[in-house]
């Protein structure tokens, strides 16, 4: 499907420079790229209405919200392979080693809370 085409009054046909320097430039563009917008219509949009545009997330944030996605994905697939009973034998005895591990830890954090 083609692009709908657009007025004549509504093509933007002139181009404005300006000079930044590095730092402003930097900034630019991460206002821009946290809006979700191109640098042009954030600097447009500051122009004309006088407002920054809205920030959907800050770049920490969308990483952060991948990476837990990614996560959550990988558990998912593992806990419908185990559910399948589709996980490798050596899988049992480390699970078992943990467990083990996991009780030591909690039966000498009990019993340091008992003597003293």
């Amino acid at each position: 499907m083609a692009r709908p085409r657009k007025n004549e009054s509504e093509k933007r046909t002139l181009q404005v420079n300006i000079r930044l320097t590095l730092c402003e430039n930097q900034r630019v563009t991460e206002l821009a790229k946290s809006a979700g917008i191109t640098p042009a219509n954030l600097i447009r949009q500051k122009f004309f209405s006088g407002r920054f545009p809205v920030v959907k997330h800050s770049p920490i944030e969308i990483d952060l919200y991948r990476e837990l996605h990614k996560i959550g994905v990988n558990l998912n697939q593992a806990t419908h392979r185990i559910n399948r009973n589709e996980f490798p034998g050596e899988y049992l005895s480390i699970l078992i080693q943990l467990s083990r591990n996991v009780n030591h830890a909690i039966k000498l954090l009990v019993d340091d809370g008992r003597s003293g």
